[in-house]
């Protein structure tokens, strides 16, 4: 399965569950997330949700075993806009969305967690953006982190393709908060419980404020 799905005390942990391939995104998992966080949704008694990855990586952004293998520019461009869906999903949906970010989460994987309505990720966790070192033009991950920073620290990142340490994203504004490894899954399930105190019709209002 490339999600995995459980229920504590109305929150609903949503993790990527494909840890030999660092949890790349493929057209599936893809599909299975969107669905996913649409019938979180859609269910009463779920009042937050957390997403989150198995393995070493949070996710290793697009499969590129998929996206280098023959496909139509049909299928190209339903990935693309798949994937522009995704990012954009959660912060439309009626409750919180946290992301509990380990180990990395590079390029599109990068793009999925800050479009989440929080990013709490370990202290030794990182972004990342190579797809330009690798003669791949970012134009689905690259304008979410352009929006977010200045201009000239999104050219570097893209640019260079360098990691993002945990403490400078938190500083450029991309993550809420910065916690010891040991601590990111207590400390995401927190953030989803105080915001999920918040009134349906108000989390969707405070939302909808801060969505450009």
């Amino acid at each position: 399965m490339s999600l995995l799905i459980a229920d504590q005390d109305g929150i609903r942990r949503i993790t990527l569950n494909r840890p030999e391939k660092r949890n790349a995104l493929d057209t599936a998992t893809i599909a299975a997330l969107i669905a996913a966080l649409s019938a979180a949704a859609g269910e009463d008694a779920v009042r937050a949700v957390v997403l989150a990855g198995n393995g070493v990586l949070f996710s290793a952004g697009g499969d590129l075993a998929e996206m280098r293998a023959p496909s139509t520019p049909e299928q190209k461009a339903a990935r693309g806009g798949a994937m522009r869906l995704l990012f954009a999903l959660p912060a439309t949906l009626r409750l919180p969305v946290i992301a509990a970010v380990q180990g990395g989460a590079v390029g599109a994987g990068a793009a999925l967690a800050m479009g989440c309505d929080a990013v709490v990720m370990a202290d030794d966790a990182w972004f990342a953006w190579p797809e330009a070192k690798h003669r791949i033009l970012p134009y689905l991950v690259g304008p979410p982190l352009a929006a977010r920073v200045p201009r000239g620290v999104a050219f570097d990142l893209l640019a260079t393709g360098r990691k993002l340490p945990a403490a400078e994203a938190q500083a450029l504004g991309l993550v809420a908060r910065v916690v010891p490894a040991a601590a990111l899954e207590a400390e995401a399930l927190r953030l989803a419980e105080e915001a999920a105190s918040m009134p349906p019709e108000m989390m969707l209002a405070v939302k909808r404020m801060i969505t450009p």
